[in-house]
């Protein structure tokens, strides 16, 4: 558990990362020493090396940024497809913990979706359906996605047969709500979708030019705005069921901005996340910037090992998954 109990709080964390910016950061259980430049807002991987609060900054939105992003926008497409061959235009469908997911489909019915046909996503406060890196079980999710089918084969969300399609996947403002703040979600994802029914799997791919991530942190000192840019972004699952599980790779750039700081890294996966039942696994997180490398290592379900290494110096901690959640407000 960190050291540093105050900065579970992302308003202490993004001062933290601020007054880094100025001089020397504390250590916070590492070694070494880092600096940054006086006149410069970016914040650099390697100051997390002896700064425990600024490597927990990072390996937050590193985990939502990256494979996080990516499963919020496949969670919303495996919602669309699950009733997709219902016989009539708009279904409604409850979610696993509350709330519901209204689906509206251009003449679906028994053929499924075709090539050219648009369908619209809308949560209602619906809690337990999208599974993410870094964001909570308990989120509720309110706003809608549309779906741009370009191509189709087979019955799109028939389970006893083969089927596949390609679509553009837009969301306006989908927003995760949870007690520690607010993730709003914007950008265009184009991706492709396959259904194995002998195994019962479904293989998302995904790319994205800018997907950015709109959020607010309430805490006590009031509330903390920030906003995550995501560029370039490549993004794999594979969704199995019976139990529900889920292997995500991803890459992209990331640029994280809150509080007057910027920090902005590199992120991939050399060993895909994987995700049972909604709770995280296994798998690394690579973040890098400048010569320094951030290793996030899933250990379980409730926790993550962070290693920081610039300059010959290394860092080392142990954070709690649901901590790192009430960092990035979702």
């Amino acid at each position: 558990m960190s050291l540093y109990q105050a900065s579970r709080s992302f308003a202490v964390v993004a001062l933290i990362a601020t007054s880094a910016l100025l001089g020397a950061c504390g250590g916070g259980g590492g070694s070494g020493s880092a600096s940054s430049t006086a006149a410069s807002n970016v914040l650099k991987l390697s100051t997390a090396v002896q700064s425990e609060p600024v490597a927990r900054y990072a390996a937050a939105f590193g985990i939502l940024s990256g494979p996080g992003v990516g499963a919020i926008y496949s969670s919303v497409v495996q919602s669309l497809v699950t009733d997709v061959t219902s016989s009539t235009a708009t279904t409604t469908e409850s979610c696993p913990g509350s709330g519901s997911i209204d689906i509206a489909t251009q003449n679906a019915g028994a053929s499924g979706l075709q090539s050219g046909e648009t369908a619209t996503v809308t949560f209602n406060q619906c809690v337990g359906q999208v599974q993410a890196p870094a964001v909570s079980s308990s989120a509720s999710v309110t706003g809608s996605l549309t779906v741009q089918v370009q191509s189709a084969q087979g019955v799109v969300g028939n389970n006893s047969a083969d089927w596949s399609y390609t679509a553009v996947e837009t969301a306006n403002n989908l927003t995760l709500t949870s007690p520690d703040g607010i993730t709003s979600v914007n950008g265009t994802v184009t991706f492709s979708m396959s259904y194995d029914a002998a195994t019962g799997a479904t293989t998302t791919t995904a790319s994205a030019p800018t997907v950015t991530l709109s959020i607010t942190h309430t805490a006590a000192s009031g509330n903390v705005s920030g906003t995550i840019t995501i560029t370039a972004l490549a993004y794999s699952r594979l969704h199995g069921v019976d139990p529900s599980s889920d292997t995500l790779s991803t890459s992209g750039a990331i640029s994280v901005q809150a509080s007057d700081a910027v920090i902005a890294f590199g992120v991939t996966t050399p060993t895909a996340v994987t995700i049972s039942n909604g709770d995280l696994q296994g798998g690394v997180i690579q973040l890098t910037d400048d010569g320094a490398v951030e290793t996030i290592t899933a250990s379980g379900a409730s926790a993550v090992n962070v290693v920081v290494t610039a300059g010959g110096q290394t860092g080392t901690y142990s954070e709690n998954v649901d901590s790192l959640e009430q960092l990035t407000g979702s």
